[in-house]
Formats: structure tokens, C-alpha cells, sequence
């Protein structure tokens, strides 16, 4: 016997209730985690946080369908945080096999039109510790001195400084600097952030864990940020430390520290 629509009574339609219940899902809720340089400077160094860069459960997160694109993400940034879109760039933070989260490369323009669930597979398979549950943001603030197209030797540079006296450690700001170049060439401006003589010597050092101890090792202010990759191997962090952490995009972490007087 037909039935209305063309089926045959005791036939099974060619559309199974399967396919049917998944055409029908509706979009699945996820968490977008949304740091600021406000955030690093309210964490760092507060309630025993010093060696990471920010504590992901203070900071914003946005609940949305995970078929939203990043451009739709920017016009909810835009009125939490009263940031226009046009001055946001997101970076993504991924986990490193330390246990820290970092931002290691913006989203591109053409990325801002693809979907959550679109942009956490593309970014799979390049990013080995994405957070499967949710995806976590960093929200750089664009203004008249950022860089407008950032190619593979630009890096984002985020700056700590210890101060031994208070025995505090402090977010200070941020820089870009090209990998081709020497810490030693921004050495003036890491001492114009930190308050510091324009003749005081600094030395370098990069993070290597801060679990179950803080450890780090030297850095050569002489050669290229490219160059001062290290191996899993370091000294214990000095005293009177100027702490600088650089993000190269796709590259890792560096420290650099305040050179201890003699007393």
C-alpha cells in the first residue's frame, strides 16, 4: 500500500532515521577562552603565579555554537570588551609538553571565515595539544605601531621583571621583534619598560619548566632569536631576574633576566 509522500507501507525510507536525527543536530556548545594583556597583568605574580602566562580560569569565556565563525567570535569580543573587530588579532594558545599554554600564531583572514569546528580540524592536524574540550584565545589590541602583515620571522615578545628587593615578578608589556635579529637590539627598550639605567647589563635566559621547580638557561644576547633554541637542559633562575618570554610563530619560549649587581 502507498502512503502519502511516495513511500510503500513496510518499506524502509531511503532516508534512515540515523542520518535524519544526525541532519537534524543542532550545533554543539563550546568554550572559547578569550586572554588579555589585562589578564597577564592581574596574574603574573598574584596568588603564586609566576611562570606561565595566564590562569584560563579567570579569564572570559564565551559559550557559543561551535558552527559560529571567528569573525562572528570577534563581533561578541567587540561588545564584551568594547574592542571593535578591526582592532583585534587572535593568536591561538596551544599546550606545550611542559604543562604551559601558548600563543603560537594568529588567525589568518581567510580563517576568520571558517567555523569552530572547521578551524579545530584544520588546526589538528598541525598542533599536537590543542584543548579538546574548548579552544583557548589570545586577544592581541591592534593600534597605530603593530605590525599589519606578520610573515614567519616576526615574533611576539611578552616581558616579566623580578624585582628582588619586593621579591615579585611583574607583567610589564609586550614587543615584536624579527627572529633574524639579537636580543641584544632591544636590550634599550627592555630597560625603558622596566625602569631600568640605560647603561645596566641584563643577561638571558629561557624557561624551561616551572615544575617542581622554576628552571631556566642562559641565552647569548649576541646571537639571533632563531639561534637561541636550547635543549631541555638549564640552570636555576638568578636573582634580580628581567623575565622576557618570545613567541616566534611556531616556535617556543624564552626568558631574559636582569643581571645581579655586585653588593
Amino acid at each position: 500500500a502507498q502512503l502519502r509522500g511516495g513511500a510503500v507501507r513496510g518499506e524502509r525510507s531511503s532516508a534512515s532515521p540515523s542520518r535524519r536525527s544526525v541532519a537534524a543536530m543542532p550545533p554543539r556548545a563550546i568554550s572559547i577562552k578569550v586572554a588579555r594583556e589585562e589578564d597577564l597583568s592581574s596574574h603574573i605574580g598574584n596568588d603564586g603565579f609566576y611562570f606561565d602566562l595566564v590562569d584560563f580560569d579567570r579569564v572570559r569565556a564565551f559559550q557559543i555554537p561551535d558552527n559560529t565563525t571567528m569573525s562572528r567570535l570577534k563581533e561578541e569580543i567587540a561588545v564584551e570588551f568594547s574592542i571593535p573587530s578591526q582592532f583585534q588579532r587572535l593568536w591561538l594558545f596551544c599546550k606545550r609538553q611542559n604543562g604551559t599554554w601558548r600563543p603560537v600564531r594568529p588567525f589568518s583572514t581567510e580563517e576568520n571565515n571558517l567555523s569552530m569546528t572547521s578551524l579545530h580540524k584544520l588546526l589538528s592536524r598541525t598542533f599536537l595539544f590543542l584543548n579538546p574540550d574548548g579552544v583557548k584565545l589570545f586577544l592581541e589590541v591592534l593600534n597605530d605601531s603593530s605590525p599589519q602583515n606578520l610573515s614567519n620571522d616576526d615574533g611576539l615578545v611578552f616581558l616579566k621583571l623580578y624585582d628582588p628587593e619586593q621579591t615579585q615578578i611583574r607583567y610589564i608589556g609586550m614587543l615584536f621583534v624579527k627572529a633574524s635579529s639579537r636580543p641584544s637590539d632591544i636590550l634599550p627598550k627592555l630597560r625603558s619598560l622596566a625602569g631600568f639605567c640605560a647603561d645596566e647589563e641584563m643577561e638571558l635566559y629561557e624557561e624551561i619548566k616551572f615544575e617542581p621547580s622554576a628552571m631556566c638557561e642562559a641565552i647569548d644576547a649576541n646571537i639571533t632569536f632563531s639561534e637561541s633554541q636550547v635543549p631541555l637542559c638549564c640552570k636555576y633562575l638568578q636573582l634580580r631576574a628581567f623575565l622576557n618570554e618570545k613567541f616566534r610563530l611556531g616556535m617556543g619560549i624564552s626568558f631574559a633576566t636582569r643581571k645581579a649587581r655586585s653588593l
